[in-house]
């Protein structure tokens, strides 16, 4: 099995079966990891083991219990996750949120300079583990989405144009590929979409198919590069983080869920 620090990994494409997180991990590219939130009832009651008091209220709350399944499986295996990393037991992980309710490690790990973020969609999750700033985001094409009334409040006009030449059967895709790269910046800038992100051309070129690796500086003359992931029809997710001397290697956790090549 590959670990998570062999660079022999392709940066296009996923593994599986998944390799373990490890602390000696020398944080240089963004890992990736790509689950299934329909888990079954034994592993369920694995994974809400690790959850804290409030996580458990809040996965009460939900209307729907299927929902508060997936919340219980997100969290406990994001917890898991990042407890291989940090080589701690994943119930003794503590977190904060952050600016823009951001979730962040607090605690004695506040300090291991470990940055995490997670996107779910339907049962699929997503999560990126870098040491710098990231953001990710994951969509599966089957949400209720009007996207026709919201595309003119988050691109740009060249977006727009593009977006407007594409035939009807390509709108969808078009959008969710837009929507996903400009929701992994702002994740990985802490902030939202109202953050000016409809100034930033992120998407498409003439024929409508996505750039590859995106560059920007922000506002303080930061670096970000933004890119999206190959995914199965039907599902579109981006990748964005700190400066542009990285890569991103992407693993398959067991029980996988659709979308992953």
């Amino acid at each position: 099995m590959m670990e998570p620090n062999d660079r022999r990994i392709a940066s296009e494409s996923w593994r599986w079966p998944a390799a373990t997180p490890s602390g000696s991990w020398d944080g240089g590219d963004v890992q990736v990891w790509r689950a299934s939130l329909r888990q079954p009832t034994e592993r369920l009651a694995e994974l809400s083991a690790h959850l804290s008091a409030d996580e458990l209220e809040r996965a009460a709350r939900f209307r729907f219990p299927e929902h508060g399944d997936r919340f219980i499986a997100g969290r406990g295996l994001l917890r898991e996750l990042l407890a291989a990393y940090l080589d701690r037991p994943a119930a003794a992980l503590r977190f904060r949120q952050g600016r823009y309710g951001k979730p962040v490690l607090a605690g004695a790990e506040a300090g291991a300079g470990l940055c995490f973020n997670l996107s779910h969609s339907e049962e699929g999750v997503l999560y990126a583990v870098a040491r710098r700033a990231v953001g990710a985001d994951l969509e599966c094409h089957g949400r209720s989405v009007r996207y026709e009334a919201i595309i003119d409040r988050i691109c740009t006009s060249g977006e727009l144009a593009c977006f407007q030449a594409q035939p009807a059967e390509r709108r969808r895709e078009a959008f969710f590929t837009c929507w996903t790269r400009k929701e992994a910046i702002a994740k990985a800038l802490g902030g939202g979409l109202a953050s000016g992100l409809r100034t930033l051309e992120v998407c498409f070129q003439k024929d409508g198919q996505p750039e590859g690796r995106l560059r920007l500086r922000d506002a303080e003359g930061q670096e970000w590069s933004v890119l999206s992931l190959p995914l199965e029809p039907g599902w579109s997710g981006a990748l964005a983080g700190a400066g542009v001397d990285w890569c991103w290697q992407g693993w398959r956790l067991p029980n996988a869920g659709d979308g992953t090549n």
